[in-house]
């Protein structure tokens, strides 16, 4: 096997095992199927597992997190009790919404799929989240993988708090200050 087939194959078994993970979740949300209260917080607490383990910060949880800040191109995360952390491979967050000391949206990159971290504190699940998270929504390019029904130039993100689905393509600003469309 050649070095790019197998670049490409663990490409393809990465993007494999997160669909795996996010799908059931996500599945079971847009049905409705937890109450409300608990819906709230087990979503949320799902989604910083997947922000743990797909985007890990050099120390420390996304579960634990207050505040995310961007300074000099990277993803800053703050601590109750004063520390800070950039994720692991800091090269993974990739663009931002709103401004760098209290961002309204981070996008982070890994294997070729984009998550997207909207933040608003007084949304309806960021007023109840400590670092203001009110939603983490996933590239659903992806999801094109499992569910062919959809045309595969088609933008959309799946929320990995409600489930649901929207279309349309997003705009960011780049950490370099350019343009940034998904």
């Amino acid at each position: 096997m050649n070095i790019q087939a197998e670049q490409t194959n663990q490409l393809d078994q990465s993007i494999y095992n997160f669909i795996k993970q996010v799908m059931p979740m996500t599945l079971t949300n847009g049905n409705n199927a937890l109450n409300q209260d608990n819906h709230r917080c087990d979503t949320m607490a799902y989604a910083k597992q997947i922000l743990d383990q797909y985007f890990p910060l050099s120390n420390g949880s996304h579960q634990d997190v207050c505040s995310y800040v961007i300074y000099y191109k990277q993803l800053l995360a703050f601590f109750a009790d004063g520390t800070q952390s950039g994720l692991a491979q800091p090269r993974q967050f990739v663009a931002l919404t709103g401004h760098k000391c209290e961002p309204s949206s981070i996008v982070l990159k890994n294997n070729g799929f984009h998550v997207e971290v909207s933040l608003d504190r007084s949304g309806e699940n960021g007023c109840h989240d400590l670092a203001g998270v009110d939603d983490v929504q996933v590239e659903a390019a992806l999801m094109t993988i499992v569910s062919s029904n959809q045309a595969a130039s088609q933008c959309s993100w799946t929320s990995l708090i409600s489930g649901q689905a929207g279309k349309g393509n997003k705009q960011f600003t780049s950490k370099d200050g350019n343009e940034y469309d998904l």
